[in-house]
């Protein structure tokens, strides 16, 4: 198929806004399958699953809250995102060891981005609560955590 010609960009854009036009106010069913449409924009990620969390694998008998942070380990195929939280950062590791970076997601989308070095250690500044995962895009792929309740 030959790319558009001069002037058929102008006449592509127009069909669709008047498709967007006449199909009105999206429905409930027409937001459900945009809303899974676009899930599928990371299918090729891979997906770390939670191994291990302090807080639930914590010793039996223990009593009290831990003062330390919280340790999670996720697991995928080939790598791992180990990760401690505490009340005013988050800061990680990824396993093998490289360079790339880092998303914290929320149910909304990305909430902050950081650097991975050439050891594979991330630091996001923040208090992180409520669910969250992350997404961590490295050369030799992406990866993506469970999401978890901070």
């Amino acid at each position: 198929m030959a790319a558009p010609g001069p002037g058929e960009d102008d006449d592509l854009l127009d069909e669709l806004r008047a498709a967007v036009r006449a199909a009105g106010t999206p429905t409930a069913a027409m937001s459900d399958a945009a809303r899974a449409a676009f899930s599928w924009r990371t299918v090729d990620a891979e997906l770390a699953a939670l191994a291990s969390d302090s807080l639930v694998d914590e010793p039996a008998g223990v009593r009290g809250n831990s003062a330390g942070p919280r340790d999670l380990v996720f697991e995928g195929r080939d790598s791992s995102v180990e990760v401690a939280r505490d009340e005013d950062c988050l800061v990680g590791q990824l396993v093998p060891a490289g360079p790339g970076h880092v998303s914290l997601l929320r149910p909304d989308g990305e909430v902050d981005r950081t650097e991975v070095d050439e050891f594979g250690r991330f630091r996001f500044e923040r208090s992180v609560t409520g669910p969250a995962r992350l997404r961590c895009t490295t050369p030799s792929g992406v990866v993506v955590t469970e999401w978890v309740r901070f």
